[in-house]
């Protein structure tokens, strides 16, 4: 009995000293293993994403450099209202247009009216993103240039890349898709990045996940 339970503490913890040594290869990878981060060339359009209005003066200093001809935008206002928005509603509280917010912010800062583009109808997340301007474009080898955040940059590539086979995906962060010096120090940041990394897990299974 003695030699089974030695043996299976013997299992145990050399278990846990790969768990210990995986967890340390992650976290000094992980930057590498969520991000992407190569200079870009020029294309035909930004393709901001939904999430982050941030990202909107992103794509204006790439259409201010001449590396975009337009400025696409992921239309994420929600197009599934929940009973609470229901009730919301008939209170007399309207939410505000955040594609209208969208719009306005660009024509703020220089954008002509006529370099914005709208795509998709409430995606929720980055999957319905890329089908959405996947109806819009179709099989053109278009190029394009994603406008996401830093941690979000390399499955977004991906998930763009699955379903616009014909297109030049790029892709491009305000700040660089880079991780922020000592990262890990912030406990909202690192959770950020972790859950991150689970989903990069999810979406490589196939498995459907949030953006």
């Amino acid at each position: 009995m003695r030699l089974l339970l030695a043996t299976l503490w013997r299992i145990f913890a050399t278990l846990c000293a790969f768990a210990v040594l995986a967890a340390l290869l992650i976290g000094i990878n992980l930057e590498r293993i969520l991000m992407v981060d190569v200079p870009l060339l020029p294309a035909e359009h930004a393709v901001v994403l939904d999430g982050n209005n941030a990202r909107l003066l992103r794509a204006k200093e790439l259409l201010d450099a001449g590396l975009v001809a337009d400025i696409w935008v992921s239309n994420g206002e929600p197009a599934r209202p929940d009973a609470i928005d229901k009730i919301t509603e008939e209170l007399g509280y309207h939410p505000p247009d955040r594609t209208l917010i969208k719009r306005q912010i660009l024509e703020k800062v220089g954008v002509p009216p006529e370099k914005i583009v709208f795509f998709g109808n409430g995606s929720l997340t980055t999957r319905e993103e890329a089908r959405g301007l996947g109806e819009v474009i179709g099989d053109k080898p278009a190029k394009l240039i994603l406008v996401t955040t830093n941690y979000h940059s390399r499955r977004a590539q991906a998930i763009f890349r699955a379903a616009l086979p014909m297109a030049d995906i790029q892709v491009t962060c305000q700040g660089g898709c880079v991780a922020p010096v000592a990262w890990w120090k912030d406990p909202a940041v690192a959770a950020q990045f972790v859950l991150e990394f689970v989903k990069q897990i999810y979406f490589r299974l196939g498995v459907a996940v949030p953006a």
